[in-house]
Protein backbone atom coordinates (compact mmCIF):
# COMPACT_ATOMS: atom_id res chain seq x y z
CA UNK A 1 0.00 0.00 0.00
CA UNK A 2 1.08 3.40 -0.72
CA UNK A 3 0.33 6.24 1.21
CA UNK A 4 1.30 9.99 -0.43
CA UNK A 5 1.99 12.30 3.13
CA UNK A 6 1.70 16.07 2.90
CA UNK A 7 1.03 19.48 4.33
CA UNK A 8 2.13 22.58 4.21
CA UNK A 9 5.73 24.11 5.36
CA UNK A 10 6.07 23.75 8.91
CA UNK A 11 3.11 21.55 9.35
CA UNK A 12 5.32 18.65 10.81
CA UNK A 13 5.46 16.36 8.18
CA UNK A 14 8.61 15.02 9.15
CA UNK A 15 7.81 14.37 12.64
CA UNK A 16 4.54 12.55 11.54
CA UNK A 17 6.85 10.75 9.05
CA UNK A 18 8.54 9.44 12.25
CA UNK A 19 5.39 8.59 13.79
CA UNK A 20 4.55 6.44 11.08
CA UNK A 21 7.77 5.17 10.70
CA UNK A 22 7.91 3.67 14.45
CA UNK A 23 4.81 1.99 13.27
CA UNK A 24 6.48 0.05 10.57
CA UNK A 25 5.72 2.22 7.46
CA UNK A 26 8.83 2.42 5.05
CA UNK A 27 9.59 6.38 4.93
CA UNK A 28 10.09 8.12 1.45
CA UNK A 29 11.13 11.25 1.81
CA UNK A 30 11.21 13.22 -1.34
CA UNK A 31 12.61 16.42 0.17
CA UNK A 32 15.56 14.63 0.67
CA UNK A 33 15.49 12.94 -2.80
CA UNK A 34 15.39 16.01 -4.03
CA UNK A 35 18.92 17.28 -2.66
CA UNK A 36 20.60 13.84 -3.71
CA UNK A 37 19.16 14.86 -7.27
CA UNK A 38 20.96 18.39 -7.29
CA UNK A 39 24.41 17.32 -5.78
CA UNK A 40 26.96 18.74 -7.51
CA UNK A 41 28.10 17.89 -10.74
CA UNK A 42 24.60 16.07 -11.69
CA UNK A 43 22.67 16.68 -14.54
CA UNK A 44 19.63 18.44 -12.72
CA UNK A 45 22.40 20.52 -11.06
CA UNK A 46 23.56 21.72 -14.84
CA UNK A 47 20.13 22.11 -15.99
CA UNK A 48 19.45 24.50 -12.76
CA UNK A 49 22.54 26.30 -13.68
CA UNK A 50 21.62 26.83 -17.42
CA UNK A 51 17.98 27.91 -16.70
CA UNK A 52 18.40 30.39 -13.53
CA UNK A 53 22.33 31.48 -14.25
CA UNK A 54 25.55 30.51 -12.56
CA UNK A 55 24.85 32.56 -9.58
CA UNK A 56 22.49 29.67 -8.39
CA UNK A 57 25.74 27.63 -7.90
CA UNK A 58 27.92 28.02 -4.66
CA UNK A 59 31.73 28.37 -5.39
CA UNK A 60 32.58 25.08 -3.94
CA UNK A 61 30.03 23.40 -6.60
CA UNK A 62 26.87 22.85 -4.95
CA UNK A 63 23.47 24.65 -5.41
CA UNK A 64 22.54 28.06 -3.43
CA UNK A 65 19.54 27.38 -2.27
CA UNK A 66 18.75 30.45 -0.36
CA UNK A 67 19.70 32.10 -4.15
CA UNK A 68 17.25 29.84 -5.81
CA UNK A 69 14.30 29.95 -3.31
CA UNK A 70 14.83 33.73 -3.47
CA UNK A 71 13.74 33.27 -7.30
CA UNK A 72 11.55 30.56 -6.96
CA UNK A 73 9.01 31.28 -4.19
CA UNK A 74 8.68 34.89 -5.53
CA UNK A 75 7.55 33.74 -9.16
CA UNK A 76 5.21 30.82 -9.84
CA UNK A 77 6.91 30.33 -13.65
CA UNK A 78 10.09 29.85 -12.27
CA UNK A 79 8.68 27.76 -9.73
CA UNK A 80 7.14 25.53 -12.28
CA UNK A 81 10.40 25.34 -14.47
CA UNK A 82 12.20 24.38 -11.46
CA UNK A 83 10.06 21.28 -10.69
CA UNK A 84 9.73 20.19 -14.64
CA UNK A 85 13.76 20.22 -14.31
CA UNK A 86 13.79 17.94 -11.16
CA UNK A 87 10.41 15.69 -10.48
CA UNK A 88 11.01 13.71 -13.43
CA UNK A 89 13.93 12.70 -11.92
CA UNK A 90 12.64 12.34 -8.29
CA UNK A 91 9.98 10.35 -9.30
CA UNK A 92 12.19 7.79 -11.18
CA UNK A 93 13.74 7.26 -7.73
CA UNK A 94 11.09 6.97 -5.37
CA UNK A 95 9.52 4.11 -7.96
CA UNK A 96 12.39 2.83 -7.62
CA UNK A 97 12.28 2.38 -4.18
CA UNK A 98 8.97 1.30 -4.10
CA UNK A 99 9.52 -1.43 -6.44
CA UNK A 100 12.09 -2.74 -4.17
CA UNK A 101 9.64 -3.32 -1.38
CA UNK A 102 7.96 -6.25 -0.16
CA UNK A 103 4.42 -6.25 -1.68
CA UNK A 104 2.57 -5.96 1.72
CA UNK A 105 4.87 -3.05 2.75
CA UNK A 106 2.75 0.17 3.94
CA UNK A 107 5.02 2.63 2.03
CA UNK A 108 4.79 5.84 3.38
CA UNK A 109 6.12 8.83 0.64
CA UNK A 110 6.11 12.36 1.77
CA UNK A 111 5.42 14.73 -0.84
CA UNK A 112 5.38 18.23 -0.25
CA UNK A 113 3.64 19.07 -3.44
CA UNK A 114 1.19 15.70 -4.00
CA UNK A 115 -1.69 16.73 -5.12
CA UNK A 116 -0.11 19.85 -6.90
CA UNK A 117 2.39 17.23 -9.03
CA UNK A 118 -0.37 14.48 -9.42
CA UNK A 119 1.33 11.58 -7.73
CA UNK A 120 -1.76 11.38 -5.33
CA UNK A 121 -3.08 9.49 -8.36
CA UNK A 122 -0.03 7.23 -7.77
CA UNK A 123 -1.24 6.63 -3.42
CA UNK A 124 -3.90 4.28 -2.61
CA UNK A 125 -4.87 7.06 0.55
CA UNK A 126 -3.48 10.18 1.14
CA UNK A 127 -2.96 11.75 4.25
CA UNK A 128 -2.36 15.93 4.78
CA UNK A 129 -0.81 17.12 7.96
CA UNK A 130 -2.39 20.92 9.08
CA UNK A 131 -1.50 23.66 11.72
CA UNK A 132 -2.97 26.95 12.14
CA UNK A 133 -0.96 29.29 10.24
CA UNK A 134 0.26 31.05 13.01
CA UNK A 135 1.89 28.56 14.65
CA UNK A 136 3.64 27.12 10.96
CA UNK A 137 4.64 30.96 11.34
CA UNK A 138 6.57 30.53 14.43
CA UNK A 139 7.65 26.85 13.66
CA UNK A 140 9.36 28.09 10.06
CA UNK A 141 11.45 30.94 12.31
CA UNK A 142 12.77 28.99 14.96
CA UNK A 143 13.50 26.19 12.81
CA UNK A 144 14.69 27.31 10.07
CA UNK A 145 15.39 31.59 10.61
CA UNK A 146 13.97 32.56 7.92
CA UNK A 147 12.53 36.52 7.77
CA UNK A 148 8.79 37.09 7.93
CA UNK A 149 8.37 37.93 4.42
CA UNK A 150 10.43 35.05 3.37
CA UNK A 151 8.12 32.19 5.50
CA UNK A 152 4.78 34.15 4.03
CA UNK A 153 6.38 33.50 0.51
CA UNK A 154 6.91 30.07 0.90
CA UNK A 155 3.36 29.99 2.49
CA UNK A 156 2.06 31.71 -0.23
CA UNK A 157 3.49 29.00 -2.77
CA UNK A 158 1.48 26.28 -1.02
CA UNK A 159 -2.20 25.52 -1.30
CA UNK A 160 -4.48 26.84 1.67
CA UNK A 161 -5.50 24.35 4.36
CA UNK A 162 -9.01 23.97 2.69
CA UNK A 163 -7.40 22.53 -0.20
CA UNK A 164 -5.36 20.11 1.94
CA UNK A 165 -8.75 18.98 3.90
CA UNK A 166 -10.52 18.63 0.69
CA UNK A 167 -8.62 16.37 -1.20
CA UNK A 168 -6.92 14.14 1.13
CA UNK A 169 -8.09 10.80 2.72
CA UNK A 170 -7.32 11.43 6.05
CA UNK A 171 -6.27 14.62 8.10
CA UNK A 172 -4.16 14.97 10.74
CA UNK A 173 -4.20 18.14 13.13
CA UNK A 174 -0.89 19.21 14.60
CA UNK A 175 -1.66 22.08 16.43
CA UNK A 176 -1.13 20.39 20.08
CA UNK A 177 1.63 19.05 21.92
CA UNK A 178 3.18 15.45 20.72
CA UNK A 179 0.75 13.62 22.80
CA UNK A 180 -1.96 14.53 20.55
CA UNK A 181 -0.53 14.30 17.57
CA UNK A 182 0.77 10.51 18.61
CA UNK A 183 -3.01 9.84 18.75
CA UNK A 184 -3.77 11.59 15.30
CA UNK A 185 -0.98 9.43 14.16
CA UNK A 186 -2.51 6.32 15.78
CA UNK A 187 -6.27 7.12 14.69
CA UNK A 188 -4.92 7.61 10.76
CA UNK A 189 -2.69 4.31 10.98
CA UNK A 190 -5.73 2.04 12.28
CA UNK A 191 -7.61 3.59 8.64
CA UNK A 192 -4.78 2.88 6.91
CA UNK A 193 -4.00 -0.71 8.43
CA UNK A 194 -7.99 -1.48 7.82
CA UNK A 195 -8.21 -0.64 4.48
CA UNK A 196 -5.01 -2.58 3.66
CA UNK A 197 -6.67 -6.05 5.41
CA UNK A 198 -9.72 -5.35 4.00
CA UNK A 199 -10.22 -7.81 0.97
CA UNK A 200 -10.28 -5.92 -2.69
CA UNK A 201 -13.62 -5.76 -4.09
Amino acid sequence: MIIGLTGGIGSGKTTVAALFAQKGAFVIDTDLIARDVVQSESPALEAIRREFGDDMIRSDGALDRTALARIIFGDAGKRAKLNALTHPEILKRVLAIIGAQPADAIILVVVPLLFESGFDRSCDRSVAVIASPELRRHRLQERDGLSVSDVEARMRAQLPDTEYEKRADIVIHNDDNLTALGREVDRAWQTITGAARAPSA
